[in-house]
């Protein structure tokens, strides 16, 4: 019975096999004559989520197998069992010893191996042998549909992928595009961001001699008055500059303060000729401002006047100098507020963080630790909205706020007007009018009214030098660069222009 079945098969796959489900042969004249055999075999529908039965007929003509035939019928029936089995990838290599024993691919090993490689999922195999049976002229019978359902499929399935492919293409077209765009656009911006430097270099060259002349006129008035009271209020209203150099020096001069000394381990203060006019029994002490010196002593600190006496007992964690009548003080318990030269507390509200004045202005953080300003008076002018602040120099103070995940900086004016947005990846206090920022991993300068002086372009610019230049690095090249934003070469002694290409 066995070698019955092999003869069937065999028949199927050589002679009458390019159908699925062939048709029973026609009656003949020949002398000898032909059997129809009936089998039942297992076949897989297109979708392979389920195995359907199918009736399988195969014309058996009178022919001896030789041996390679016999085994293609073997390899072949191991196949079809094996598939029956759910041991695809087995089934499969049994096709291929069918295959190779025939010297061919036969339609019904085409049929076979379609379905197994679509179930697989492997659509190019699936395309090819639905492909070679199909193009072997099978009968349109059940087995037909069934290859004719998976070509459809994997054929589909390659154009989506073609399609997708091409879209890909042109998504990573117009993301070039775009880029290209974008870069035309940050070039564009950047030429007109070196035009508005320019303009306002322009503009600072012609106030800049006003500003002069009315610093140099308010240092003489103070000369006139000719009082300590008329010096300190002076480097209040011009807290950077020569002039307040100048100022302070002269003040010291006419009015000198006792100096903070250490003896042995512990400060005193002493005159100018050396002599302890406060004896030395603090651990640590800080120059005098406004009449008073902040001193400690068992982690806490106070404040003495120039003839030693304590005016204020140390019982603050941490404390200030004195600045524009007030100093910041904090408790043991966290509480920080302003107190005056008597001691008295300015107002009755308490901070997280309360900074020292700064041209009549102090930073402070609530209890959820945005900062805002006070005056003077203890009274909000710029509500609590920043995550970070600092002191006001030149009318202009540092702030920062979250945008996304990072912390980005601006500059706020007294009135609590913005001067900038908040765009910078870090930002610096103002000096000698300009102030450094960094944007894109690179330094520039902007000035007073927020306009740049440079580009960012500068991998490093220090802060400014006595004598007008900061150092500076751009494109490999160390340069000192002054307050308008040009760069010089100092060379033996000679400042020579350099010019950048872009």
């Amino acid at each position: 019975m066995k070698k019955f079945i092999y003869i069937v098969m065999a028949a199927g796959l050589m002679f009458a096999g390019v159908s699925a489900n062939a048709a029973p042969a026609k009656k003949t004249t020949a002398t000898k004559s032909t059997k129809t055999v009936k089998t039942t075999a297992t076949a897989k529908t297109a979708a392979p989520k389920a195995r359907v039965k199918a009736t399988t007929k195969y014309v058996i003509p009178t022919h001896t197998l030789s041996a390679n035939e016999k085994y293609a019928v073997e390899s072949y029936m191991k196949a079809f069992n094996l598939y029956n089995e759910n041991k695809p990838k087995t089934a499969l290599q049994s096709l291929d010893q069918c295959d190779k024993q025939l010297g061919y691919v036969s339609a019904r090993s085409a049929y076979l191996r379609a379905k197994i490689s679509y179930e697989l999922g492997d659509y190019t195999m699936a395309r090819n042998a639905s492909a070679s049976y199909l193009n072997s002229k099978p009968v349109k019978d059940q087995g037909y549909s069934e290859i004719v359902t998976i070509n459809d499929a994997v054929n589909a399935y390659f154009s989506q992928q073609t399609q997708n492919q091409e879209a890909a293409q042109a998504a990573e077209v117009a993301a070039a595009a775009q880029a290209a765009a974008n870069k035309k656009a940050e070039q564009e911006k950047m030429q007109a961001d070196i035009e508005k430097a320019r303009a306002a270099c322009e503009e600072r060259r012609k106030n800049i001699g006003e500003i002069i002349n009315k610093t140099k006129a308010d240092l003489e008035a103070t000369r006139a008055t000719n009082t300590r009271a008329a010096y300190q209020e002076f480097i209040q209203n011009h807290p950077y500059g020569r002039a307040r150099v100048t100022a302070e020096k002269e003040m010291l001069e006419k009015w000198p303060y006792p100096t903070k000394q250490l003896k042995g381990n512990k400060y005193g203060f002493v005159d100018a000729n050396g002599k302890f006019v406060i004896k030395a029994k603090y651990d640590n002490a800080a120059a005098f401002e406004e009449d008073l010196a902040r001193v400690g002593v068992n982690g806490l600190y106070g404040y003495v006047n120039e003839a030693g006496k304590e005016v204020i007992p140390a019982k603050f964690k941490s404390a200030s100098n004195f600045n524009y009548g007030y100093a910041a003080v904090k408790e043991a318990n966290g509480t920080a507020y302003y107190i005056d030269k008597q001691g008295n507390k300015l107002g009755n509200t308490n901070y997280k963080t309360a900074m020292p004045f700064s041209e009549g202005l102090a930073a402070v953080s609530d209890s959820k630790g945005l900062f805002g300003y006070i005056d003077k008076t203890g009274k909000t002018v710029i509500n609590n909205q920043f995550t970070t602040a600092s002191s006001f120099v030149g009318g202009r103070a540092v702030v920062g706020k979250k945008v996304g995940n990072a912390t980005k900086y601006a500059y706020v004016q007294k009135d609590g007007t913005m001067l900038t947005d908040f765009i910078y990846d870090d930002a610096q206090g103002y000096q000698f009018g300009l102030a450094r920022i960094k944007s894109n991993g690179k330094y520039g300068l902007i000035d007073y009214t927020g306009a740049p002086i440079t580009v960012c372009q500068y991998d490093f610019i220090t802060e400014f030098r006595s004598d007008g230049y900061a150092r500076a690095r751009r494109n490999g090249v160390d340069v000192l660069i002054d307050r308008n934003g040009d760069n010089w070469s100092n060379v033996n002694g000679n400042m020579i222009e350099v010019k950048f290409k872009n």
